[in-house]
């Protein structure tokens, strides 16, 4: 009789996550450009798993914290989930063709700093004037208190909800 080395041992549940993409050759989370419609994952774990480098389960606590930090957003601008993390994703890689080095998680927690809950902004077109104060040399600080002291710009008809 044959035996492989821990047959006595119970087979797994489910394979990881990362197992079945490789399998499938399917790009993992933190390999997606942009999360788009089709895509079976939360925004807050895909910009936990892109910040980390590797898969992040929904569950794993820094992507709870990004996913309330969205839901935040949500609250305050007219874009939803998806659109908030793609955004954020799109300010980070403006703003480092530029030099400039933020993660999505601390853009979306300066911009939600800055609008009251039920504001209803427009979250690309408040990202817009960020990336264009940032590149002009303002800090973070600066550009967040800027947008701050204006009324922020509201979305523009067809921006997703």
């Amino acid at each position: 009789m044959f035996c492989l080395t821990g047959c006595d041992d119970p087979a797994p549940s489910e394979p990881h996550q990362d197992v079945v993409a490789a399998l499938t050759h399917e790009k993992g989370a933190h390999q997606l450009r942009w999360l788009e419609i089709k895509d079976k994952i939360a925004p807050g774990a895909w910009l936990a798993s892109r910040e980390a480098g590797r898969e992040i389960e929904p569950s794993d606590p820094n992507a709870v914290a990004i996913r309330d930090l969205i839901a935040q957003a949500d609250q305050r601008y007219t874009e939803g989930p998806r659109m908030i993390a793609n955004r954020a994703v799109q300010v980070q890689e403006m703003l480092s063709e530029n030099g400039v080095t933020e993660q999505p998680r601390s853009i979306i927690a300066g911009l939600v700093s800055i609008a009251p809950v039920g504001e209803r902004a427009g979250f690309g077109e408040t990202c817009q004037h960020y990336v264009t104060a940032r590149i002009q040399g303002m800090s973070r600080d600066e550009a967040l208190a800027a947008l701050g002291r204006q009324p922020l710009p509201m979305a523009k008809p067809g921006d997703e909800q």
